[in-house]
């Protein structure tokens, strides 16, 4: 867990545990209602599932459980993956310059 002090701090004070999502995020409220995650690796809101977004934003009032029913079409929920992590190394890919319909120039090499 990556978080700054303050927040730490004001969790075990303040804070009441309400759930825990399948990413390790766990999510409180306190007297307030006020509402917050602790990221389980990195500080990344794409982390947090829909449905606990709609939560931490007041859109519902129940904590969602992990017996909602969800939709055949609903897909499960993914973090943003453009972080460093999951760059694609295209280095190890062989480029056919033969089916290519791309040359590059080079200012050495004179056109007849």
């Amino acid at each position: 867990m990556l978080n700054n002090i303050g927040t730490t701090i004001t969790t075990l004070l303040f804070g009441k545990k309400i759930g825990e999502d399948n990413f390790g995020n766990i999510y409180y409220i306190n007297k307030n209602n006020k509402r917050w995650v602790l990221y389980f690796k990195n500080n990344d809101a794409s982390s947090v599932p829909p449905e606990w977004q709609a939560w931490l934003t007041h859109t519902v009032k129940d904590t969602p459980n992990k017996k909602d029913n969800k939709k055949k079409w609903q897909i499960q929920h993914k973090p943003n993956s453009t972080g460093i992590n999951y760059i694609l190394n295209k280095s190890n890919e062989k480029i056919n310059n033969e089916t290519s319909s791309y040359n590059s120039w080079s200012p050495n090499k004179r056109e007849k």
